[in-house]
């Protein structure tokens, strides 16, 4: 292992900023079409504060200043059998481990550089 990073998001702070205005500012393109596919407000706020904290995540793990981040430029989706996310798209040369997890106010994520 060569780095580790951590993040959580309260789900409050996406209702205080506005849904809209952080999905078109964190998701990817993929990410965003599937963000539109949910009809359920709960599961759009959660799918969001998920994909949030996991990009921090990896971020911190590749201590990338904030100034670099490109959020849009990461996307994340689950794994169609086993539902784990993944990253589609790693720009960087390292293996990359993330996971996700919820509660009805929180998301936090791990992102383990291998």
């Amino acid at each position: 292992m060569k780095n580790i990073g951590i993040d959580i998001i309260e789900i409050n702070r996406i209702k205080k900023s506005g849904i809209e205005k952080i999905a078109k500012h964190i998701l990817s393109h993929l990410e965003y079409e599937i963000y539109n596919k949910i009809t359920n407000i709960k599961t759009k706020y959660s799918f969001l504060a998920g994909r949030w904290a996991v990009k921090e995540a990896i971020f911190k793990a590749y201590q990338i200043g904030n100034l670099q981040n490109n959020y849009s430029d990461w996307t994340i989706l689950n794994d169609t059998k086993k539902g784990f996310p993944y990253i589609k798209n790693n720009h960087k040369t390292e293996s990359i481990v993330i996971s996700i997890s919820h509660s009805e106010n929180y998301a936090i994520a791990l992102a383990i550089l291998l």
